[in-house]
């Protein structure tokens, strides 16, 4: 047996010996799944299935098959796949080998025609239900009426599913159910190059298990050529290795891709029986963190007996979520518990009245609701992740609340050029910090990331507030000049757009006009506060470490950028600081050192105070405007009515008729 085909190549009369829908693939890695290699080979191309060989004991014996619809598209992503990585290692690929059973015959006699691969009859036992499976499917079709829509050109369509694992997740096929065989062939003829959303996906014949099992033992073929073809082909050991993978091969298409459907059918149905709801469970909202499940039997078991009552854990962190599923033994327990539950959403600490006492669990109201079917929660929960997406542009995991991402932003990885200008004891402090603050994001969900305030370690003994804001407004500047030198990667696009809305997510229209004006008027630094080793102390020793507030996320990944692993010059420590403060400052506490730059960890709860507290702030400002423009107002309207009301003196006549009485007799004297 020749080597392996090393490259691809059209198709000859030299080729024959090739399967060009099939490829061949070695030094596959230890772990790698059938589901695992066919995600990785259904990015090049549609395929029809892949199968990662095993032994006895069901362990990967390292190399494997896939089969593609055609062998264009087989060849393409021989190409493509030779180039990608699975797992961080590169596989071997070359296309499949048929294997020649009756190599000596044919050797010795002339060439015979080819054996049809079925007959009419044949094509009558595999005749089964006029059912298709659509591989390679995009995730975002889920809706099964969409595939309906598309095959519905091609005939009527029965039924049609898109089967999920057990965690929710598409499995990437679905079935189609025609009303008859010649729907089915029609739907072949003319979805060849059928694209789904975008993606091109490989239609074929779904057909039973049991019909398939009683064609393959009709068409067996003897197994004493076979043996004997073993024996020879066993002389050296690459030549054995093949001759293995390629009988291997042989055997997982003898199972043919009909019955790996029918299997797949199969488990997918078993999985949705499994899947249903626990019979009388309810989902417990606003539970206390450290309750237990004996805790939560005691406590329910006031309304009936309980089955089982499981607190929800956080698989990353380990602690409690702070709900609970509860499930009862009888049916009318159940029902008393759903019906008389607080309205949905009621987690508040003040009890109201009409709240009974077996809904209250250690000071909190409980909410209560039946539980759902996986896949009703997982649609709901999609739904709900959708309303809960924060306003971060592109940010990775646009459900981290916590901006978790940030915490790689000043990391120094080994190996890297800044790590070069680092001690080894440096790195090792920035090692363990950075550990410190994965261990506190873990521990307490309240902490987060802030997005515009930096913390700075390492800092120059003689540094000042003062200095330390003039090195930050600095930092920005240089930044941008690097930038438009060449030196240095701007920020991307994604970034800026995460700045724009983090910066205005919580204002009205209003606000944000009034912010722009306001941000004219002031620097881009907010706030650089050294911390003391006195606190509340303005001046004496610092502790070597301090915070920067910027006005909005860009400036602060612009100053962290830069300021991080740099070196501050002296000259820099006295920046901005008069003569008079000069001689205050202990040059001996100058010592140039290189800066540790992070976003800062900040208390979700302190936070949300805060912007309260401001929010208020401006609130009472407005209205103190508002209350002060009527009374201005006010009193210049009764000013001009006081200046046009007509004036009564004690005789009765007006101030008009006076000025004439005095014109008069002035005239009258001047005519004396």
């Amino acid at each position: 047996m020749s080597e392996p085909v090393k490259e691809s190549r059209k198709v000859s009369q030299f080729d024959k010996n090739l399967d060009l829908q099939t490829l061949f693939v070695r030094s596959i890695p230890e772990g790698v799944t059938d589901e695992t290699l066919t995600s990785f080979f259904s990015n090049f191309a549609p395929l029809k299935h892949a199968v990662v060989v095993k032994d006895v004991n069901k362990k990967s014996r390292g190399f494997g098959f896939v089969s593609f619809a055609s062998e264009a598209d087989a060849e393409d992503a021989l190409h493509k796949s030779r180039k990608a990585k699975l797992e961080n290692h590169l596989l071997r690929v070359d296309f499949a080998k048929r294997r020649d059973r009756n190599k000596k015959d044919n050797a010795e006699s002339t060439p015979a025609q080819k054996e049809p691969l079925a007959t009419a009859d044949d094509d009558e036992a595999l005749k089964g239900k006029p059912k298709l499976i659509i591989r390679n499917m995009p995730w975002s079709c889920r809706d099964p009426n969409e595939l309906k829509k598309i095959f519905g050109r091609f005939g009527t369509v029965v039924e049609a599913t898109i089967p999920r694992k057990r965690d929710g997740k598409l499995c990437g096929f679905a079935f189609i159910t025609m009303k008859k065989i010649s729907n089915c062939k029609n739907v072949l003829d003319n979805c060849k190059d059928l694209k789904i959303d975008g993606r091109t996906v490989a239609v074929d014949f779904a057909v039973q298990k049991n019909r398939w099992e009683s064609y393959q033992s009709k068409h067996e073929k003897p197994a004493k050529k076979e043996d004997e073809n073993d024996e020879e082909e066993s002389d050296d050991d690459d030549n054995s290795n093949e001759n293995e993978e390629t009988e291997d091969k042989n055997d997982v298409e003898m199972n043919s891709d009909e019955e790996v459907d029918e299997e797949e059918e199969k488990k997918y149905k078993q999985r949705n029986q499994k899947n249903r709801r626990d019979q009388f469970s309810i989902f417990v909202r606003n539970v206390p963190y450290d309750a237990t499940a004996e805790s939560l039997v005691e406590h329910f078991s006031k309304f009936g007996k309980v089955r089982y009552a499981l607190p929800v854990i956080d698989r990353e962190t380990g602690l409690a979520k702070g709900t609970a599923f509860v499930a009862f033994t009888d049916e009318k327990v159940y029902d008393y518990c759903v019906q008389n539950a607080p309205a949905a959403g009621s987690t508040s600490l003040l009890i109201g009245d009409d709240v009974l006492p077996e809904y209250v669990y250690e000071g909190r109201v409980l909410s209560v609701t039946p539980t759902l079917v996986r896949e009703e929660a997982n649609i709901r929960a999609e739904r709900n992740a959708e309303k809960r997406k924060e306003a971060l542009g592109k940010a990775p995991g646009e459900r981290d609340k916590r901006n978790l991402y940030l915490l790689n932003e000043g990391k120094v990885v080994d190996g890297s050029k800044m790590a070069e200008l680092l001690s080894t004891k440096d790195m090792e402090i920035r090692d363990k910090s950075y550990e410190l603050r994965v261990e506190q994001l873990k521990k307490n969900p309240s902490l987060h990331l802030s997005m515009t305030r930096l913390a700075i370690r390492n800092l120059p003994r003689a540094m000042t507030d003062k200095t330390l804001k003039a090195l930050a407004r600095k930092a920005v500047v240089e930044f941008a000049i690097e930038v438009k030198d060449g030196k240095r990667h701007p920020l991307s696009q994604e970034e800026i757009v995460r700045s724009t809305k983090e910066k205005y997510k919580f204002m009205t229209p209003e606000e944000i006009a009034h912010q722009k004006k306001k941000d004219k008027k002031h620097g881009i630094v907010k706030q650089a506060k050294v911390i003391m080793e006195v606190k509340g102390s303005k001046t004496g020793r610092s502790r070597g470490y301090g915070f920067v507030e910027y006005k909005d996320h860009k400036h602060a990944l612009m100053g962290l950028r830069w300021m991080n692993v740099h070196l501050v010059s002296q000259e820099e420590v006295i920046d901005g600081l008069d003569e008079e403060e000069k001689k205050m400052i202990d040059m001996e506490s100058t010592k140039s050192r290189r800066l540790c730059v992070e976003f800062a960890i900040e208390n979700a709860n302190v936070v949300k105070r805060r912007r309260d507290n401001v929010h208020n702030a401006r609130e009472s400002s407005k209205r103190k405007r508002e209350e002060k423009v009527e009374q201005d107002e006010s009193a210049k309207k009764a000013k001009i009515e006081e200046s046009q009301k007509p004036e009564d003196t004690k005789d009765g006549m007006g101030a008009d008729i006076k000025r004439l009485i005095g014109f008069k007799r002035r005239q009258k004297h001047h005519r004396k």
